[in-house]
């Protein structure tokens, strides 16, 4: 499994592809709490929204967004009212590390002294403005 992992072009260890799908909120314990997942979605939808729920946060989901956050801690759901998604979502798990014997990498880090949360929370107020969600 080592020799073959040298092939693989991506930090994460798994990958699912989910067609038209909602999610109830939920957290992925399998997942490493240093390593942030990523959903990528396309389609045809016009209003969808990812909630991270114990972060108090509903974000606008709109078609070519990608969302990224600690899928083991935060709580997250999708809720679609209608038309067609097709999201992609990148994860780590341990389990995969365990087996191959390669060690994880702490590659993932955050420092929140370099987030700019207040022009975040704006651009994500004018979304929901605009979907009339506030």
């Amino acid at each position: 499994m080592n020799r073959l992992l040298k092939h693989w072009a991506s930090i994460y260890t798994g990958a699912a592809i989910m067609c038209n799908r909602q999610s109830p909120e939920h957290r992925d314990p399998k997942c490493p709490p240093e390593a942030f997942d990523i959903l990528t979605c396309i389609g045809s939808y016009p209003r969808t929204v990812v909630q991270l729920t114990n972060l108090g946060t509903d974000l606008a989901y709109n078609p070519g967004v990608m969302v990224s956050y600690l899928g083991c801690l935060v709580r997250h759901g999708i809720h679609v009212d209608e038309g067609d998604q097709i999201v992609w979502a990148w994860f780590l798990q341990d389990s995969m590390h365990n087996y191959a014997c390669t060690p994880r990498s702490d590659y993932a880090q955050y420092n929140p002294a370099e987030l700019d949360a207040y022009k975040l929370a704006r651009y994500n107020q004018v979304d929901f403005m605009l979907y009339g969600t506030q």
